[in-house]
């Protein structure tokens, strides 16, 4: 059958064609031919007529409009083609008449050859002016070929575990309905489709996921024959069968399983591609790879640790469709390895290093874990220490015994799984704070490393404490690693009070997850004991500014205080043991010549530490 479609236009345009030359030829013979075309009959039967005569029967039902100045019904023919030319066969006089018998040599008696098939068409004619398009301006086609040609299948897919066939429906109306076989019975016993129109078919009985099925169809009609008329069986060239995917055991170390699959059968033609795609936990099918028709097998690679992977074959078809095969799920325990961990912090804390590691939890539990130490950030060493689980993604390392005054020390985390492949983080490392002293109550605040990976840093921060008493010094970017500092000790306390610095550095991790907080690595810290001494002035003049000399001790008691100076002939000049007691330039009761005098002070620190001390004086007239 062809519906008078877009498709059908060439065909329409060689039927105009036909009947122009035919009223042409026949215009002052039959002056009937110039009439109107009404809505065309129905044409539902061609039969082969084999008892004698001979013939060739049509048989259709009158149009459900009928004109209302009937004058014939006309039955066109094209044998050999389906394309024409179509010449007019028959002219049916009777509105009612719905058969007509056509005899050799009109139309030849089809004997199984192309040569011998014959299509037809009918109209319907009227003598008045017809007002309006009729809707069909001539009857679908039919042939006497008998029996019906294959039908083509378009694909045999699998979904939910089931087979879905699907095929192109006959052309045929005399077609009503399809007889659907598979190899699973030796394609003996089919199921029946009723409907010309409806294309489609599940396997309810045969299992998929077991064995390949492959499906042929033949066409059902009544026309014919009363018993019913099966028309030719999809031949093995033409013919579809089910791929059959398996899923070897997964590699729990290498994270790979192997599927392979049968190949899908689309006749004597082979697929485009084949796809290969993967569901997780239940989610939407993605594409893996993709594999030429001679390829068979594919190597899944990353399979998730214990999630549910689903996986299925696409065969993409020359004919424009695709099919699915079964779908095989499983639950891999493979060895996945960590991603995602990351050392989130470390810290000096009460002269110990405190390194904060972030687990992958989504990787597979590791058998050994290592933390290792560098001194210079290439070789590393591992260190005996077992961390504490603070939760299920934390783990804290602690080392002690290390000089953090002395230099920094970079750390990372090796994983050792039960592959016994080993898995390292990323690395970090400590910051070194330092302190070098100099004269007239100056040093230098040194610092040196930090690092840690996939961080914003904000600032480092520098903090002085003395006694209980904290403040900060400055904020310093992280081009800044040093500090000037002018006044290392507050002199006006004459306090043994230890002075200390510490350098914390602020910053956010960026692996951590949103919203993230401010996090803080703290330095050693570095301290700096005052130390009891003696000031005493270099020179001093009687009868000038400086009258008198005596040394001002700082940090130190007054007992066991003893003070001494002596000439340049190591004779003593001036001697005492209260602090407060200061040499006027006298001796023996004369002024004392201007030179240079050497002292002796001796005296016990605040520490209960004895100290001496010895310079030079000079004394100017």
């Amino acid at each position: 059958m062809y519906l008078k479609t877009a498709s059908n236009i060439s065909r329409t345009t060689r039927l105009r064609s036909s009947i122009l030359a035919t009223v042409c030829c026949l215009f002052f013979a039959i002056p009937a031919f110039s009439q109107t075309i009404y809505e065309a009959p129905v044409l539902t039967c061609v039969r082969n007529l084999t008892t004698a005569p001979a013939s060739t029967e049509l048989n259709w039902t009158v149009p459900s409009t009928v004109s209302p100045c009937f004058s014939a019904y006309e039955i066109y023919g094209s044998t050999g083609s389906a394309d024409g030319p179509y010449t007019l066969l028959a002219t049916i006089n009777n509105p009612l008449q719905t058969s007509a018998q056509i005899f050799p040599p009109a139309v030849p008696i089809y004997n199984g050859s192309t040569a011998t098939i014959t299509h037809f068409y009918m109209l319907q004619r009227g003598s008045c002016v017809n007002p309006a398009a009729p809707l069909k301006a001539t009857s679908d086609t039919l042939n006497n070929e008998k029996p019906q040609p294959f039908v083509a299948i378009e694909r045999a897919s699998i979904i939910g575990n089931q087979v879905h066939l699907s095929w192109y429906p006959s052309k045929s109306t005399e077609v009503i309905g399809y007889l659907i076989y598979n190899d699973k019975d030796g394609f003996t016993t089919p199921d029946t489709v009723l409907g010309r129109l409806n294309n489609s078919y599940i396997d309810i009985e045969n299992d998929p996921s077991l064995f390949t099925i492959r499906y042929k169809i033949r066409a059902y009609e009544f026309c014919e024959n009363g018993v019913g008329l099966q028309g030719s069986q999809t031949p093995d060239s033409a013919d579809h069968r089910t791929m059959l995917a398996q899923v070897a055991e997964p590699d729990k170390c290498t994270q790979t399983a192997t599927v392979s699959w049968q190949p899908y059968k689309i006749g004597s033609a082979s697929v485009v591609t084949y796809e290969i795609q993967r569901s997780i936990n239940g989610g939407a099918f993605s594409v893996d790879g993709v594999t030429d028709a001679a390829t068979t097998n594919f190597l899944l690679l990353d399979l998730p640790f214990r999630d549910t992977v689903c996986i299925r074959i696409k065969a993409n078809l020359p004919n424009g469709s695709f099919a699915y095969s079964n779908e095989r799920c499983f639950s891999a325990d493979v060895i996945k390895k960590p991603v995602s961990d990351y050392i989130r912090n470390i810290s000096v804390v009460n002269g110990e290093i405190v390194i904060e590691y972030k687990v992958d939890t989504s990787a597979a539990p590791a058998k050994t874990i290592i933390l290792q130490r560098s001194n210079d950030g290439i070789v590393f060493i591992p260190v005996n220490n077992t961390p504490v689980f603070p939760d299920a993604n934390t783990m804290i390392f602690t080392e002690t015994g290390l000089r953090t005054d002395a230099q920094t020390y970079t750390y990372r985390v090796n994983l050792l799984d039960s592959c016994n492949i080993t898995h390292s983080s990323d690395t970090a490392t400590t910051i070194r704070l330092g302190i070098k002293v100099k004269s007239n109550n100056k040093a230098d605040i040194l610092w040196s490393g930090f690092a840690l990976e996939n961080i914003s840093f904000q600032y480092f921060q520098l903090e002085k404490i003395s006694g209980t008493d904290t403040t900060v010094v400055g904020n310093f970017n992280r081009n800044q690693a040093s500090y000037a500092e002018t006044a290392l000790f507050d002199y006006s306390k004459d306090s043994l009070d230890i002075v200390c610095y510490r350098v914390t550095a602020y910053f956010i991790n960026n692996n951590d997850k949103a919203p993230r907080a401010t996090l803080q690595s703290y330095s050693n810290i570095v301290c700096v004991t005052p130390e009891p001494k003696a000031f005493a002035p270099q020179a001093f003049a009687p009868n000038g500014y400086n009258k008198t000399f005596r040394p001002f001790l700082l940090y130190a008691l007054s007992d066991f205080y003893d003070f001494k100076i002596y000439d340049r002939w190591h004779q003593l000049v001036f001697s005492t043991n209260d602090v407060n007691s200061s040499w006027d330039g006298q001796f023996n009761g004369e002024p004392a010549p201007s030179d240079a005098y050497t002292y002796i002070i001796k005296f016990r620190g605040k520490n209960n530490q004895d100290y001496t001390q010895t310079g030079t004086v000079m004394l100017l007239r």
